[in-house]
């Protein structure tokens, strides 16, 4: 079975259990009880010992419905507490955006409005970022925009740039991870007329994937940090893995080339992933849109708010196959001490499985060329800015060295220009860079693991332990943007700065 996490297969139950080469969750009634973090909107539920049990690959992978902006002129969400069925029969507590998980999914196109009222029914103020657009400064979600208890947002901006995978998410400071982690997150596709032109899978074969790793007590409720481990700051790991709020699903496939849009919407855990039966497939694009051409590549890794959009293919596989989608591990991603209970960056989880059940005819194509991309030049670049990640005293996780403040102006950019930015990993942990309002291509990084994702369009980077990645950006919306590293537990703690492009 390999050494994956939770491999142990029983015949008499056909069931799998949560053990294995990792030590797993193992709190129990009293310690959780005083420690499982809960967000304000949930009512703190009879928290006893972990899920101890769970069978894999027996529920199906739920699809989220489509917010189509080809169809409609608005729509509108509502932050709200809800009670979902995650699991068959029980309901959880999460929070939601229109009252099930997974949240729906935007798709719109390039040149159309996007038009949505937000309203905040938590009992603290929220905002919704729009992860990957580049929007003006009132629509992009700032923490120092989010808005009260009962209050209304209203959300109108025009899309503008070329296809791709984004999403969308909470972004109040200090409660971003577990806003998202209770369920406030959300996939958005932009298409536009140059990628229709590729006959790329569709329709059925286009699937969107959005990976979260979860931790349940047994009456399978959802709880966070525990307080009493401080290895969580440094990043709540789990030992669920969700797939479009599924845990551990299975996905009916035809024979033919499926293209998956995968999103990795976990709160610190970089994943690497691969298929068990499936040598190779390609990946197509990165986070902010297509590459130039397609690359064979046998695993990928995606760390926290990375995408890819990538092309499987079964044609070569019998009614009956089955094929496992799972992470390899990646130890090199943290040399620091997570909570021991859960399994680590370099555990090997299956994370679901394609159940291959019908014979079809495919007619989609992968083209060798994609879509040009125009290469930032470093001549054109007016400055190269230094930006430092690591952990001041109090163990506080900062950019340069200075805790965040949403009102504090950390660097200034000229509009319209070109800029290096140099980020520097100082700790034993990878990160994940993101800026907003922007999309930025890496130009080089030091380190010794290379990664196909570097050569798309990005607006999230992984930088490795004591890596330094040179990123190119050129700076086309004026006002103030935020940028941070996207580990949760890290942009709440104060890993986060401003940009003032004027």
């Amino acid at each position: 079975m390999n050494r994956r996490y939770f491999l142990h297969y029983s015949s008499m139950t056909a069931a799998y259990l949560l053990t294995g080469c990792e030590k797993k969750s193992g709190l129990d009634k009293e310690t959780t009880e005083k420690t499982a973090a809960i967000p304000p909107t949930i009512e703190k539920s009879s928290l006893k010992e972990p899920i101890k049990t769970i069978k894999p690959f027996t529920q199906k992978l739920k699809i989220p419905g489509e917010i189509n902006f080809s169809q409609i002129n608005q729509a509108e969400f509502i932050a709200q507490k809800s009670q979902v069925n995650i699991f068959p029969d029980i309901k959880t507590d999460v929070l939601t955006f229109q009252g099930d998980l997974p949240n729906p999914t935007v798709r719109i196109s390039k040149g159309d409005n996007f038009d949505l009222d937000f309203i905040n029914n938590l009992s603290d103020s929220t905002i919704i970022h729009w992860h990957g657009l580049v929007v003006p400064e009132e629509m992009d979600g700032h923490p120092k925009d989010a808005i009260d208890t009962g209050q209304t947002k209203h959300y109108h901006y025009a899309v503008n740039q070329s296809a791709g995978t984004f999403w969308y998410h909470t972004h109040p400071h200090g409660r971003t991870g577990k806003e998202i982690y209770y369920g406030l997150s959300g996939l958005y596709i932009i298409e536009d007329e140059e990628e229709k032109k590729l006959n790329l899978p569709s329709g059925e074969f286009e699937i969107p994937l959005m990976i979260q790793d979860r931790r349940f007590d047994e009456n399978h409720q959802l709880f966070y940090k525990d307080e009493k481990v401080p290895q969580d700051n440094n990043g709540v790991l789990g030992d669920v893995i969700l797939v479009n709020a599924t845990p551990f699903p299975y996905q009916e496939v035809k024979t033919g080339k499926y293209r998956l849009r995968v999103l990795n919407g976990s709160s610190v855990r970089t994943y690497k992933l691969a298929f068990d039966a499936i040598d190779q497939f390609m990946l197509i694009g990165t986070d902010a849109g297509l590459l130039e051409e397609p690359l064979k590549v046998n695993s990928v890794v995606l760390s926290v708010a990375e995408r890819v959009d990538i092309i499987v293919d079964f044609s070569e596989k019998n009614t009956g196959d089955v094929i496992t989608l799972k992470t390899l591990g990646f130890k090199e991603g943290s040399n620091l001490t997570l909570h021991p209970d859960y399994p680590s960056f370099g555990a090997e989880i299956d994370i679901m499985q394609f159940h291959v059940v019908q014979k079809s005819e495919d007619t989609s194509v992968v083209p060798d060329r994609l879509v040009p991309i125009t290469r930032l030049k470093e001549e054109d670049a007016v400055k190269t800015r230094i930006i430092t990640m690591e952990i001041i005293a109090g163990g506080i996780w900062t950019l340069n060295k200075k805790p965040y403040d949403m009102h504090r102006v950390d660097e200034k950019v000229k509009l319209d220009t070109t800029e290096i930015w140099e980020i520097k990993n100082s700790v034993h942990m990878a990160h994940p860079f993101h800026m907003h309002g922007v999309r930025f291509q890496v130009l080089d990084r030091d380190g010794k693991v290379e990664f196909p994702t570097d050569k798309g369009w990005k607006d999230t980077v992984i930088v490795m332990p004591f890596e330094t990645v040179r990123i190119i950006v050129h700076f086309a919306m004026p006002g103030l943007f935020v940028y941070h590293c996207h580990i949760l537990e890290h942009e709440d703690h104060s890993m986060m700065a401003n940009v003032l492009v004027e």
